[in-house]
């Protein structure tokens, strides 16, 4: 009777193992909350594959910033991916790198609009950012700027004066000072074209960065270093626009089951995005099987493919299929149910704009 209960004991424990998961690192997308935010979340969908297109600049127009000749010109459509590259929930693809399959005439707005299904099909896009620009602008000036280093002095000094009841000067000079200043405007102009329907959405850079030259400092700061902040500005502005925010949680993903068969299809997805090339497309479609094969009886496949649609921005879909996990045998309830609320979270958008 003891070795019967100490049998029984080891496979529940053995159990209670294989279903708790492995945690993965999940990225998912996080909308404003606000009438824009559902607006672009109803827009979206589950896109996340994007071909980013960058026309090359005028030089005539970027002459007048840069100065005639300037070989900086020519860098800029690289620079402007890289901008757009950084911190983004789209998994960009470069197509000024696929020369060998689209021509230049291809990465126009024109040329985009007219192809878009074959250059989707091309890249496995489900969108395509355009970026085109308008006149840039930018020239010096100067501001009164806050000297925050003076301000702190001159609070410390305040203080020691009325603790001792004596004028204490501390220094620091003047807290606001006249200070260098250069206005630059790169005027993004963003498309962003759905593949499979040709909608669109799009975003214009019209207000310039201040770039300042250090507190007092009446140096007009340059034009490169002023580029660059300006740069990363226009690219944020735009994404604010058009792309959610992406946040990273842990979340565990399930790889064990009764049947050996479903257990390997669940494994072979964990395998898929925790390899040298994560792809949760591919995981998907493991887990798909797996689902199929236990005739949706599995809870860890539906748990897993829930997970799938949370990261790929289908709130609805993967609320369904948790609440399905909940419902079948063995089901790790109180994690599955802390996910869906996870997911109702970020999904949730401000309604009192309508």
């Amino acid at each position: 009777m003891k070795k019967i209960s100490a049998l029984l004991l080891a496979g529940a424990l053995a159990l209670s193992v294989s279903n708790c998961g492995e945690k993965v690192e999940v990225e998912y997308p996080v909308f404003p909350k606000s009438k824009e935010g559902r607006q672009l979340q109803k827009f979206l969908g589950s896109i996340r594959n994007v071909g980013l297109a960058v026309e090359k600049p005028q030089k005539s127009l970027w002459e007048t910033v840069f100065g005639a000749g300037s070989s900086f010109i020519d860098q800029m459509p690289s620079k402007v991916f890289e901008a757009f590259d950084k911190e983004t929930y789209y998994k960009l693809i470069d197509l000024s790198k696929r020369a060998d399959s689209i021509n230049e005439a291809s990465l126009t707005l024109t040329g985009i609009t007219k192809s878009r299904v074959k250059l989707g099909n091309q890249l496995g896009a489900e969108a395509i950012l355009h970026i085109g620009y308008q006149k840039p602008y930018t020239e010096c000036g100067s501001e009164m700027m806050v000297d925050y280093g003076a301000a702190a002095l001159k609070g410390v000094g305040a203080i020691a004066s009325i603790a001792t009841g004596k004028n204490v000067d501390t220094g620091g000079g003047s807290v606001s000072k006249q200070t260098g200043i250069r206005y630059m405007l790169i005027p993004l102009d963003a498309t962003l074209i759905k593949v499979e329907t040709g909608e669109v959405k799009k975003a214009v850079v019209s207000n310039p960065a201040k770039v300042d030259a250090g507190v007092g400092n009446l140096d007009c700061p340059s034009v490169l270093d002023s580029f660059g902040k300006a740069l990363d500005e226009a690219a944020l502005y735009i994404k604010d626009r058009l792309s959610p925010k992406v946040k990273t949680e842990y979340i565990k993903v399930f790889k064990d089951d009764e049947d050996p068969e479903v257990a390997g299809y669940l494994d072979d997805g964990y395998q898929e995005i925790t390899g040298e090339t994560p792809s949760f497309k591919k995981a998907k479609e493991n887990w798909e099987k797996a689902d199929k094969k236990a005739g949706g009886k599995s809870w860890g496949a539906k748990t897993n493919l829930g997970t799938y649609y949370f990261q790929a921005g289908d709130f609805e879909k993967a609320i369904k299929l948790y609440e399905e996990a909940m419902k079948l045998t063995g089901a790790d309830k109180n994690y599955v149910r802390e996910l869906r609320k996870r997911v109702e979270a970020a999904a949730a958008v401000d309604d009192t704009e309508k």
